[in-house]
C-alpha cells in the first residue's frame, strides 16, 4: 500500500504546483500575491496579459484589477488609451484567482 501510495501522491502534488500563468513579475496585492505575466502583442495586432491572484490579494477580482491596471500602464507609455477586446477569468487549484486581458491602445 505505501509503495503504491508515494507515486500517486507525486502525481498529485505535480499537478497541482505551479501557476496557471506566465510568472514574469510577482507582486503583494493587498495582504497576497499576484503573479503576472509581461504584455505581449498578438497577431492580430491586439496586446494581451494575464494574472493569477491568490485569495488575500482578492481572488478573481484581484486579477481582474492587476491585468487592468497593467494594461492602462502599459497604454498611458504610449499617450493612448486602453481598450478591452476580451476578458476572461479563471481559478487555478480551486482557490486562486485568473484573469487573462486582450486589449487595444486606441
Amino acid at each position: 500500500m505505501k509503495a503504491s501510495l508515494i507515486p500517486a501522491v507525486m502525481v498529485i502534488t505535480a499537478a497541482l504546483a505551479g501557476c496557471s500563468v506566465q510568472n514574469d513579475k510577482t507582486d503583494f496585492h493587498g495582504l497576497g500575491l499576484t503573479y503576472q505575466s509581461q504584455v505581449k502583442q498578438l497577431a492580430d495586432g491586439n496586446w494581451y496579459t494575464e494574472a493569477e491572484a491568490a485569495p488575500a490579494a482578492g481572488r478573481v477580482s484581484g486579477a481582474v484589477g492587476t491585468v487592468n491596471k497593467t494594461a492602462v500602464d502599459f497604454c498611458r507609455t504610449k499617450n493612448k488609451t486602453m481598450q478591452e477586446v476580451k476578458t476572461d477569468t479563471d481559478s487555478h487549484l480551486l482557490v486562486n484567482g485568473v484573469a487573462r486581458l486582450t486589449f487595444r491602445c486606441v
